[in-house]
Order: structure tokens, then sequence, then C-alpha cells
């Protein structure tokens, strides 16, 4: 036969402890109220102090962090008196991680879009060299046209015309 669980004695201490806590903050004045959770100097609740305050070993600390009906107990509280729940760091963790992969993923975004930019510009003046050349080209080939134009009407009028190659 196992070990009977711990889990309902630490439940029925944590429950005591923030019902204590929750008096207390609530007794305050409405305009003078802050936490009186144990909290970091970043706003979060200190579960390790909570775990201390209900004397738990070492050992079981980490029931309120992994024990959804426990953590959700002190989530409760915590967020009611103003401060950030269990886990919020890994949330905010999360969050930053997700931040950061979606500006990389905008400055390779912008990266490739600035190497096609330079690459269509590159492309672009190329074609126009390419529209000044044949431009060129045109005017010759029009003017060559109409001096053998000339030469026809010459010709058709009865006039001798040198021709040269």
């Amino acid at each position: 036969m196992g070990r009977p669980s711990v889990i309902p004695a630490v439940r029925e201490r944590l429950e005591q402890y923030l019902d204590q806590r929750e008096a207390e903050f609530l007794a305050q004045p409405l305009d003078q109220r802050h936490s009186t959770l144990p909290s970091t100097a970043d706003g979060k609740v200190n579960v390790r102090a909570v775990a201390k305050a209900i004397e738990l070993k070492e050992t079981q600390e980490k029931y309120l962090y992994e024990r959804e009906e426990l953590s959700s107990l002190i989530n409760l509280v915590a967020e009611g008196q103003g401060l950030l729940p269990i886990g919020a760091r890994l949330l905010q963790d999360a969050g930053d991680k997700a931040l950061k992969e979606r500006l990389v993923r905008q400055a390779q975004a912008a990266r490739g879009a600035a190497q096609a930019a330079v690459e269509a510009q590159a492309v672009h003046d190329e074609l126009l060299e390419k529209v000044r050349e044949l431009a060129a080209d045109n005017e010759s080939l029009r003017a060559e046209n109409l001096r053998l134009r000339a030469q026809l009407d010459a010709m058709s009028d009865g006039l001798y015309v040198r021709v040269s190659d």
C-alpha cells in the first residue's frame, strides 16, 4: 500500500494562510492597500516565501508550482492583490521569445526586400541602358532609311545617283 498523498494537508495549510493574507489585505483602507502576500521586487508572488510560511519542506515547494489546485489558489489571491501570478515569468519569457522571433523574421524579410530592391534597380538600369542603345540604333536606321528614300526619289526623277556600300 502506497503512502498517502500530502497534497490535501498542503492544500489545507495553504488555504488557511491565504485566507489570513486576504483578510489582512481587506482590512487595510481602500486607498492604502498593498499586497500582504510575499512578493518579488518585480511584482510577482514569491512562491518560495509562501512555501516557507506554510512550513513546506524544500522538496515539497514544487507542489505549489506543479499542482494546478494549489497554484490556482495562490494565483487568485495574488491577482486580487495586484501581483503577477505563478508562471508569469515563463509567460513573459515566452512572449519575449515570440517577439524576438518576429523581429528576426521581419529583419530577415527587410534584408531580403532590400536585396531584391538592389537587384531590381540593377535590372532597371540595365534595361534603361538597353532602351537607350535601341533608341540610338532606331535613330540611325531611320536616318539611313531617309537617305535611301531620297536616293530612290532622285533615281525615279532620272538622276544618276552613285551608291556606295
